[in-house]
């Protein structure tokens, strides 16, 4: 604005000096002003849709997310980026009623893809599955978030066909974050933001996109057929056996132990012991579906903090 007012001030004293007339130099000074209006009009209108352009990459794209702590049924998770994430715990997988829906960050869940959803891990990452049941493990992608206390992670149903437990529809799996993997879908994902992506795009090199339709009247309890078009590396962990138990914490006496189990089913075997004023639970040895119901189950009545162990 200063530069076309310092310009407008030099035209003027131009033209008083050649001896102008009044009604010339009104002209001048109202074409100048003219002028400079539809200037200052153009690149505000030029601003404005650029940011229009840029806000609607960043609503439309896929984008790196983290994300704030947050609570599940009073459970209280801290997404974080942890590229030294190992856990073992148990695994449920998702199906058709989450295919094609819209991830936290833009991107699509999809049950004939290599996904995942886990609570904390930064979105996309990479993590390595190792079902503990069999020993198969394969590389997959998080792509978004899931809400369930009793799994550390939901996979995609084509995952859960590859690593066997489809049928179980839950399994005992240990999930490893891919670090070197992860930090490039970190760097993939914000420069699918970035102000020149588009021209970016356009020259690169693009592969042929093949689409598996979704057999919408596959019935749950069946095996469906596993159609891969491109090599999938599913490798075999040596495993040994293990048993599976639960504990719980936060008893206040012995009587509130029995009456929590007594009231889920008498029959389970458990230890307790004393930690500081209160009272430790350990529950098993468990099958898979058991510790996910005991899982849901003292969340249920109050007991927040559950962990799952392998002996």
């Amino acid at each position: 604005m200063i530069k076309y007012l310092i310009s407008l001030i030099f035209l003027l004293f131009i033209f008083s000096c050649n001896e102008l007339n009044l009604n010339n130099v009104s002209d001048v000074v109202e074409n100048s002003t003219n002028k400079i209006e539809k200037i200052i009009e153009n690149k505000k209108e030029d601003k404005k849709e650029k940011n229009q352009l840029t806000n609607k990459k960043t609503k439309d794209n896929i984008f790196y997310y983290v994300g704030e702590p947050y609570f599940i049924e009073g459970v209280s998770y801290i997404p974080e980026e942890n590229y030294n994430y190992s856990e073992i715990g148990l695994s449920s997988f998702y199906g058709k009623e989450l295919h094609n829906i819209k991830t936290v960050n833009n991107d699509k869940n999809k049950v004939t893809e290599l996904l995942g959803r886990h609570k904390t891990l930064p979105i996309p990452s990479m993590v390595k599955v190792t079902n503990l049941d069999n020993g198969l493990s394969i590389n997959i992608k998080i792509i978004d978030r899931h809400d369930d206390n009793a799994v550390i992670i939901q996979v995609s149903r084509k995952v859960a066909q590859l690593l066997g437990f489809y049928k179980s529809k839950i399994a005992t799996v240990k999930v490893e974050i891919l670090s070197d993997a992860s930090k490039q879908w970190k760097s993939v994902a914000n420069s699918l933001n970035e102000e020149n992506f588009d021209e970016t795009i356009l020259s690169a090199p693009t592969e042929i996109v093949s689409i598996e339709e979704i057999d919408e009247n596959m019935d749950s309890n069946d095996e469906a057929t596993i159609i891969t078009e491109e090599p999938i590396e599913i490798k075999s962990e040596k495993i040994t056996d293990f048993k599976l138990y639960l504990r719980v914490t936060g008893f206040e006496n012995y009587e509130s132990i029995q009456s929590v189990l007594d009231n889920y089913d008498n029959n389970l075997k458990y230890t307790s012991e004393k930690n500081n004023s209160k009272y430790d639970v350990i529950i098993g040895p468990l099958e898979n579906k058991e510790a996910n119901n005991l899982v849901s189950y003292f969340i249920s009545k109050g007991y927040k903090e559950t962990e799952i162990l392998i002996e």
